[in-house]
């Protein structure tokens, strides 16, 4: 049933990705309803699938890669319907809603369930999954928000803006979203670090702090404390810390997906099950 669900919102995040831009031809300043109608009626259906998924499992719905990115694209939708609603950019939706497509079709080629660990019944490991995710979700935006910032300065200087350029919001909402992304995704990037340190010194043994997976993660977190300190302290601003972002954005992704390949203990890839 759940991947059923997954297959249903993913035809409705495909509609709305369509609708939107079919729609950003015409540089209208917000999204035309029927994309705001199907992405709402794909974010449902996402719902269902996760909350049956943890009907079924009774435990977090969080535990290969395949429900791990389920989760990232609900929230990852979550987060563009909270941004589009604060800042009235449709143009984000160009970034954000491919990406949640793409994620939402991955984690549809679900492989068997992977729940029998007693480790999924930790506390620690749902907090340290969703915040972790959360603040995935969250940067998310904060890279979206870079490359806008960056095409919108290329063709502010070109002083022959072409069409694109009335489609993106101005440098100063860039800015916005930028510092409000940042803001959300760090604290939930470090509470999630933090439990997911708590988590493994409890459940794991031997040296579990030189796993692939850990080391990246505290490498991807340094690197995002060196961005958020240097863009509140001033030292970086505008095409600087845009290019920061995509390059902290492109190792977050690495050590999400990438690095579960090695690691030994956050190694969740199975074999793909059949599409239904």
């Amino acid at each position: 049933m759940e991947i059923t669900f997954a297959w249903v919102a993913a035809a409705f995040y495909a509609l709305g990705v369509a609708y939107a831009y079919s729609e950003a031809r015409r540089s209208r300043p917000h999204l035309p309803r029927k994309a705001l109608g199907a992405l709402g009626v794909g974010l449902l259906a996402h719902a269902i699938s996760i909350a049956s998924l943890a009907i079924v499992t009774r435990r977090f719905p969080v535990a290969d890669i395949h429900t791990a990115l389920s989760f990232f694209a609900f929230l990852l939708i979550i987060a563009f319907f909270l941004a589009y609603w604060r800042y009235r950019a449709p143009s984000l939706g160009l970034f954000m809603l491919p990406l949640v497509l793409l994620v939402t079709v991955i984690s549809a080629l679900r492989p068997d369930r992977t729940f029998e660990s007693p480790a999924f019944r930790s506390g620690w490991l749902w907090a340290h999954v969703a915040a972790s995710i959360l603040g995935y979700a969250g940067f998310s935006i904060t890279f979206a928000a870079a490359v806008m910032y960056l095409l919108q300065e290329r063709q502010l200087k070109s002083r022959r803006p072409r069409g694109f350029y009335y489609r993106l919001p101005p440098l100063e909402t860039c800015e916005r979203i930028y510092y409000g992304s940042l803001l959300f995704g760090f604290p939930f990037l470090s509470a999630g670090l933090i439990m997911g340190f708590v988590d493994a010194s409890r459940e794991w043994h031997g040296a579990w702090e030189f796993d692939p997976k850990i080391l990246a993660s505290v490498l991807t977190w340094i690197v995002y404390l060196v961005l958020f300190s240097a863009y509140l302290s001033g030292i970086w601003r505008g095409r600087r810390a845009a290019y920061v972002a995509i390059f902290a954005f492109a190792i977050l992704m690495v050590t999400f997906l990438g690095v579960s390949f090695v690691s030994g203990q956050h190694g969740y890839f199975p074999k793909l099950g059949n599409i239904p």
